[in-house]
């Protein structure tokens, strides 16, 4: 496989893949709701470019809503009502009610939907992630329940999904201070709406001493080079970093990467 497209340094254009995509909704009182579950939305489909979220047939309106493709949505938090100096904190989840619910994605150009339903547990965090092409009216989809650990001031929590339909299983190095000496961090990542083990390993995340790195994407179990780039994994943070596009695509289609990122408190 030839080398593809490059990450072209996501330390300088992390920053601004934030700006972009983050919107801030209106403050929420985190501690104060009870019977609430926390959902996060990224479109990463590259022929979708209106993605709207709904609940039990409920729109949500979410920020930038219709999302465009490599859009996650986010939310800020309050977490104590201390007026004078609350803690606040932007997180990639906004809250749905606890418990079974029918969850909905729909496009209208192209026209498309995709319907699911799920149990979701009081307090817990879970992912969707909109995949691949429309066929026949419908697109692809995964849900993830993040089993995120505690915060740790030496490292960062980090995971790796393959959400490229037509890329090969991938393997990914992890190099510290863009050093000559790699390590593999994640082994054959498979796309996630037709691999079952690799959604279930995407469901949790994989604690990295903080800090610079270069990060190397490969065909599993070859040396053939599919995405590469730098990434600060910064202290008590979380990061999703994703691949996104078609490795036969052009232009804006094309396989690239995404990044979810936020500090745990």
């Amino acid at each position: 496989m030839r080398k593809l497209r490059s990450i072209s340094l996501l330390v300088l254009t992390f920053s601004m893949c934030l700006n972009a995509c983050r919107k801030e909704t209106k403050a929420i009182y985190r501690n104060l709701t009870a019977d609430s579950s926390y959902i996060s939305i990224t479109n990463a489909s590259p022929v979708v470019s209106n993605l709207l979220f709904y609940v039990d047939n409920q729109q949500v309106h979410l920020p930038d809503s219709p999302l465009s493709f490599g859009t996650t949505t986010y939310a800020t938090y309050i977490n104590n009502s201390n007026q004078i100096n609350p803690t606040v904190q932007t997180l990639p989840y906004i809250k749905i009610p606890t418990g079974y619910n029918k969850i909905s994605l729909n496009s209208s150009s192209p026209s498309g939907y995709n319907l699911m339903s799920n149990y979701f547990q009081n307090g817990a965090n879970y992912s969707v992630f909109v995949t691949d092409t429309i066929i026949h009216g419908q697109f692809s989809s995964v849900i993830l329940e993040d089993n995120i650990g505690l915060g740790d001031t030496s490292s960062g929590q980090v995971r790796f999904l393959n959400l490229s339909p037509d890329a090969p299983a991938l393997d990914v190095y992890a190099f510290a201070d863009a050093g000559p000496n790699g390590y593999r961090v994640f082994s054959g990542c498979g796309y996630l709406p037709n691999d079952y083990s690799s959604l279930v390993n995407g469901e949790s995340f994989t604690s990295m001493t903080y800090g610079p790195y270069y990060f190397v994407a490969t065909e599993a179990n070859t040396l053939n080079v599919v995405l590469e780039g730098g990434l600060v994994i910064p202290q008590k943070s979380v990061v999703t970093i994703y691949a996104k596009g078609f490795v036969g695509g052009t232009g804006s289609t094309a396989i690239d990467v995404g990044v979810i990122m936020y500090q745990l408190k």
